[in-house]
């Protein structure tokens, strides 16, 4: 899924890979950028005695190109999101966890301790994934202009705003955001007639799109420009601080019927030359004050203690694989170019 990770793992990209000193036992780590701090690892090394070499990524098939090429023996543990982890567990590259071995994760959020209601982290009862860090996709809403605040993004649709909502150019998402708000219960997977009934509403939604934006950025400057109410907001409540930075009037809502949302997770790879190490890792990263400070510093939302980024009651709905990608862009693209 396209998300602020993406800018942040090209920046690190960019400035080469933090690497520490080797030493006879050190965990080789593939994470976004912000996942592995220099303070936080060598706190880890402090610790366990543990050194830890990180290679930061900038992309989800960069992750897979890595792990793939190597046949997961370069990498003992890599950071890999919920959309993206059956497909290394299809191929062989990555092992389930050993819980004993992560005494964190008994004493996570309520909503991450249960993996077997998060779809894509498990297969035949076992995880394979240990969920570390999230963010919900959901609207942002003009507070001067949309009044009372909304519950859904059903409201993108309303004729009174008319030419005044952003809206985010990518079919996957938009299908799926879609279906959601139709009330469709897996918007992953549509049926054919699903992919009319979505293609339809979708076609009624133009109207009332001003301009389609593929950066945080780029939203960013259409709306200072332009008069605009609603933001379908791809890039989270990172995308709200932003324009909060600048002054906009602007408030963030998890839709009721559900946020798309994403989901990273430690994954250990079928090459791991020492499990028990990356469990350390995990372990120590699942910790509370570890789990407040990522939250601090890159405003995502941790599974460790809360934060703002989603309540108790809010449904977050985790991305999965879509059922066919290309037919998704091609209905994209016809409904883009209708008139």
């Amino acid at each position: 899924m396209t998300s602020l990770k993406a800018v942040l793992g090209a920046a690190a990209l960019a400035a080469g890979l933090w690497v520490s000193a080797a030493s006879a036992e050190t965990l080789r780590v593939l994470a976004w950028e912000g996942y592995a701090d220099p303070d936080w690892v060598k706190d880890f090394t402090k610790e366990t005695g543990i050194d830890v070499d990180v290679v930061f990524v900038g992309s989800d098939d960069e992750i897979w190109a890595k792990i793939k090429g190597s046949e997961g023996k370069d990498f003992d543990v890599m950071a890999v999101n919920t959309a993206q982890l059956q497909r290394y567990i299809d191929a062989d590259l990555v092992k389930p966890w050993d819980f004993s071995k992560i005494p964190n994760q008994k004493d996570v959020l309520p909503r991450f301790q249960d993996l077997s209601k998060i779809s894509g982290v498990t297969r035949d009862g076992k995880a394979y994934g240990i969920p570390f860090c999230f963010d919900s996709i959901g609207l942002i809403y003009d507070t001067d202009k949309v009044k009372p605040a909304p519950t859904s993004m059903s409201v993108l649709w309303d004729p009174q705003y008319q030419g005044k909502v952003l809206a985010y150019d990518n079919g996957e998402h938009n299908f799926s955001f879609t279906a959601l708000t139709l009330g469709i219960e897996n918007p992953f997977h549509l049926s054919d007639d699903q992919f009319a009934a979505v293609k339809a509403k979708l076609l009624e939604l133009k109207p009332n799109v001003l301009s389609f934006y593929t950066t945080a950025d780029e939203a960013l400057q259409i709306y200072q420009n332009n008069d605009v109410a609603l933001i379908w907001a791809n890039y989270g409540q990172q995308q709200l601080k932003a324009m909060q930075k600048v002054g906009a009037h602007v408030a963030y809502i998890a839709p009721a019927e559900g946020s798309l949302s994403w989901l990273d997770n430690w994954a250990l790879t079928s090459g791991a030359k020492d499990p028990d190490a990356a469990a350390k890792w995990v372990n120590f990263l699942l910790d509370k004050k570890i789990g407040a400070e990522l939250s601090e510093r890159t405003g995502f939302g941790n599974t460790a203690v809360a934060s703002s980024n989603a309540n108790d009651k809010d449904k977050l709905v985790w991305l999965e694989s879509v059922e066919d990608p290309l037919k998704r862009s091609d209905l994209w693209n016809e409904i883009k170019a209708s008139q």
